[in-house]
């Protein structure tokens, strides 16, 4: 009894457990997707006319969201509970919509998707707090609305420093003046630089510092009242990260390869069950696993713990690759196993490889998509991976001439069914019953047992026989007469004719019986006639019928003398009827 509930519970772990990483999956895709930083539509667009305008834009804007953000900060310590009231998420709005208008004065074009949104909101910070902290020139010296009217600069810089705002030449932001990829790029390395000077905007708070290195979204959840109480030494900054940070992340981690390590031993116990739906959701859970874990490590460091700068983008897009890589190792897994489990009623047919050919390629195509899709993601160039995949492919196609031919006869011979499985068939000069239809090749066992294996382009080329499908089957004989007159001649070949006719198995009208030679010292007569089967071991014991009742007939007309002599060889095969 309790052998059976063990293997009860262990047939059911798998099913359940691929339950959790799906539910999981989906939750994490939905939680983990950064939030885009958008805002209510009666803000207008930034104004990027000009240099003058992107800058006094820019700086207006980033005070305005630091100082609601650090607003709503302050309330929401004042406020008992463990959620936010609604003046706090009122100002957190309004502090996400002026950040967004702040955003669309940079150039992100070239930051990868997987980190857009996180380095969207982190550049607007650090380009506030580094331009907080430098001696900027009066408005009136950055070029603006009039310059741009007579001679459009092509960039301006930030006097004494390598901070440019550029003019957008192509794309649907042509025209534009923003703060330049480049300059968007090494904001991290500008704010380290300068970061100990004190700040000349008067602003009292370093907010990169704050934001950096506290968790949550932009505005820290209630319960950092818990990190702010631990001592100094947990926010001291390592690579810009304060402690806390690099030990909860470790923590994570931990926990995201423990999970893996019991779904995989998890998966090894179910590897033996008898279930084939058990067998194949063993093969997918661990690739899960490892794609649920690595997204779970992702939103856990971007969107709780708040890794920042390159730390956050080298966990993001290691995360993301890893979860992309399980996920193509999933879906290759889960084809490659429900094609080994795929078993039709003709397991050797074209029919089953092509069915089981179907779910590889499928596969295959999914797992390409995602591959690209991912790469994309990722930041590499997608017009280089398809051109590097065309050339690939191209050179692959080239390589593999003889397997794609072949493969296609496969079709062919799928497509116009010349013969099935088990069916005898002539084909050249050889004869033999089909064994196996595979993709590449079709191998037929030969009348002498012998297996010949015939690749599908030459097979589909040649003239094939199926003789199996014969709706009659012929039945030729030579018999030699004892008659020498031609009026007992044909006598003799009326009577011969005549009792193969009254056989219930040949068909009415078939049987043709004419002399073979007729000027030969001992006259024969061709027997041609058609039995009514299909069926090869009938075919057999009704011609072995028709011989021994010409083999009686003979004998019993012949002389007492001649029978005696001539007998055994007076029924002569014309020929064989396979």
């Amino acid at each position: 009894m309790m052998i059976s509930l063990r293997r009860a519970l262990r047939e059911m772990a798998v099913p359940l457990a691929g339950a959790v990483l799906l539910a999981l999956f989906i939750a994490l895709q939905v939680l983990g997707t950064p939030q885009a930083l958008d805002g209510p539509g009666f803000l207008s667009p930034a104004q990027t006319s000009s240099p003058r305008a992107t800058l006094e834009g820019f700086r207006a804007d980033a005070s305005r969201a630091t100082a609601l953000i650090m607003e709503a900060y302050r309330e929401s310590k004042s406020e008992p509970g463990l959620s936010w009231s609604e003046s706090v998420a009122r100002k957190v709005a309004q502090a996400e919509a002026v950040m967004a208008r702040a955003s669309q004065n940079l150039d992100l074009r070239d930051i990868p998707p997987v980190e857009l949104e996180h380095r969207r909101l982190e550049s607007v910070i650090l380009l506030k707090e580094v331009l907080d902290r430098l001696p900027l020139p009066d408005l009136s010296a950055v070029p603006g609305a009039d310059e741009v009217a007579g001679k459009p600069p092509a960039s301006w810089n930030v006097p004494g420093t390598d901070l440019r705002i550029v003019r957008v030449a192509d794309g649907p932001r042509a025209g534009e003046y923003l703060f330049s990829t480049a300059t968007v790029l090494r904001l991290e390395g500008f704010y380290e630089a300068i970061r100990a000077e004190p700040k000349l905007s008067g602003a009292p708070v370093d907010f990169y510092e704050f934001y950096s290195q506290s968790p949550g979204y932009l505005l820290p959840p209630k319960w950092f009242g818990a990190i702010e109480a631990l001592p100094a030494s947990f926010r001291t900054e390592i690579e810009g990260q304060a402690v806390w940070q690099w030990i909860a992340f470790a923590l994570v981690m931990a926990l995201a390869v423990g999970a893996v390590f019991g779904v995989r031993s998890l998966a090894r116990n179910a590897a033996s069950s008898p279930s084939g739906t058990v067998q194949v959701l063993a093969g997918v859970i661990v690739p899960g696993a490892v794609a649920v874990a690595a997204l779970f490590v992702r939103y856990m460091g971007d969107n709780q713990i708040n890794l920042t700068g390159w730390v956050n983008g080298i966990a993001e897009e290691m995360a993301q690759g890893i979860a992309y890589v399980a996920m193509i190792w999933a879906v290759l897994v889960f084809s490659n196993t429900l094609a080994g489990r795929l078993y039709l009623s003709a397991t050797k047919s074209i029919d089953a490889h092509l069915a089981r050919a179907a779910v590889r390629i499928t596969g295959i195509a999914v797992a390409v998509a995602l591959l690209i899709y991912g790469a994309s993601h990722l930041g590499i160039p997608l017009a280089g991976l398809l051109a590097g995949l065309g050339v690939g492919g191209l050179a692959v196609a080239l390589a593999a001439k003889p397997t794609l031919e072949n493969f296609i006869g496969g079709l062919i011979l799928y497509a116009d069914r010349p013969v099935r499985v088990g069916d005898l068939c002539r084909f050249g000069n050889l004869e033999g019953r089909v064994e196996e239809i595979g993709i590449r090749s079709t191998r037929v066992r030969g009348l002498d047992r012998t297996l010949i294996t015939i690749p599908n382009a030459t097979f589909v080329n040649m003239n094939i026989i199926n003789l199996t499908n014969r709706d009659r089957m012929p039945y030729d004989r030579v018999i030699a007469l004892h008659a020498t007159d031609t009026a007992a001649i044909r006598h003799e070949i009326e009577a011969i004719a005549a009792l193969v006719t009254e056989h219930p198995k040949i068909e009415a009208g078939s049987v043709q019986a004419r002399l073979r030679e007729g000027h030969e010292e001992k006259p024969k007569v061709e027997i041609c006639a058609l039995i009514t089967t299909s069926k090869w071991g009938d075919f057999l014991e009704i011609q072995q019928e028709l011989d021994l009742m010409l083999r009686d007939r003979m004998l019993a007309s012949a002389p007492a003398t001649e029978a005696a002599s001539s007998a055994p060889d007076n029924v002569v095969p014309l020929k064989d009827p396979a």
